[in-house]
């Protein structure tokens, strides 16, 4: 059924992404019964739920909140018990909502049923003026009574819609967090490969696909300066330079921790050569400054950084084409004495091919 409790948290934040983005595109009213259907049918542990789930997103009619109301008492009402802090939050909107909805249900009813045996009763022409004013004050009574009953119903909802936007913010958070790299604060590999796939899309849609750049860069010699000085003082110097980028960040810019001492910066609308000299300026930067310890104000062994340039070709080359290539440049200016820029168009067709 459900996963260890280790695995929860990532495939949590996984699921959330999916649904914020099913949401939207499909125009999904935001209701707690509707999350939760949805979180279960992303989530994948209730295979009859998800075939029939499948079935009608494939239905011209699709998805509608009532679809959703017969689905959750179908396959979700009686799930088990082994649930997150997520879906225990879930659970207990739904549950909620669902009884507040047939209480107000009841109550409609009800109010419906003795208002129709007043008016019934109203329709007996022998009635006299006494009978016709009882009759009629509670009909007023019962009308009253609905109205409050109605007013009752809207605060408890506008009660629950709150708690409902605290929770999608809660959803909202955790994408955020599973796109960013603690660290640095800066986004991290998932979230480069998302705006590459986003910017590539939109650099063919445009037919310029050369003005979308990629620059790779990698802290030199950073496993001796993390042997010398510890991960404190390193962790210290992968903010500093993520601090660096991000001072001179242009609006073409997203800025990302690739792993470990490298970072990439995907530039859009910009050719080679701009790219190039925005990889130079960091280079330039980072070898001016000077860092020292907090405590002592001691010096410590200045740093450096390598970088790869490269440019997306266009159809059919894939983003781990393009990301290759600034790799090979990176491996080159590396190789080459480190501190430097090298792009593309300085390596060999071997060096590409290999």
């Amino acid at each position: 059924m459900f996963k260890t409790p280790q695995d929860t948290p990532e495939k949590a934040t996984r699921i959330f992404e999916r649904l914020l983005e099913s949401f939207q595109e499909q125009e999904i009213n935001p209701t707690p019964l509707n999350y939760f259907v949805w979180y279960y049918y992303l989530k994948g542990d209730n295979p009859p739920f998800r075939k029939e789930m499948d079935a009608i997103l494939k239905d011209p009619y699709g998805y509608t909140d009532r679809v959703g109301k017969r689905l959750y008492e179908q396959f979700l009402q009686d799930e088990s018990e082994e649930d997150t802090q997520f879906d225990r939050a879930f659970r207990r909107l739904v549950d909620v909502m669902v009884k507040k909805m047939n209480l107000w249900s009841d109550k409609l009813e009800d109010h419906t049923q003795k208002l129709d045996d007043c008016a019934n009763s109203l329709a007996n022409p022998n009635l006299n003026a006494k009978e016709i004013k009882e009759i009629s004050e509670t009909m007023v009574s019962h009308a009253q009574s609905m109205n409050e009953s109605s007013k009752a119903f809207q605060q408890e909802m506008l009660e629950t819609s709150e708690e409902v936007r605290s929770l999608r913010n809660q959803l909202i958070e955790a994408q955020t967090a599973a796109l960013t790299d603690e660290l640095t604060e800066l986004g991290n590999r998932k979230a480069f490969n998302h705006a590459l796939e986003e910017h590539m899309l939109k650099a063919e849609q445009a037919e310029k696909p050369n003005s979308l750049c990629v620059i790779l860069s990698d802290i030199d010699h950073f496993k001796n300066f993390n042997d010398t000085y510890g991960h404190l003082i390193g962790d210290s110097v992968l903010r500093y330079y993520a601090n660096t980028m991000k001072k001179k960040q242009r609006a073409n810019e997203t800025i990302c921790r690739y792993g470990g001492e490298e970072f990439v910066i995907l530039l859009s609308d910009s050719s080679l050569e701009e790219a190039n000299e925005r990889a130079e300026e960091i280079r330039s930067d980072i070898e001016a400054s000077v860092l020292k310890r907090k405590n002592s104000n001691e010096p410590l062994t200045k740093i450096t950084a390598s970088f790869g340039v490269a440019h997306f070709h266009g159809e059919p080359e894939t983003g781990d084409q393009l990301v290759s290539r600034a790799d090979i440049a990176l491996y080159k200016a590396k190789e080459s004495g480190r501190n430097q820029v090298i792009d593309e168009m300085q390596l060999t067709a071997n060096e590409i091919a290999k």
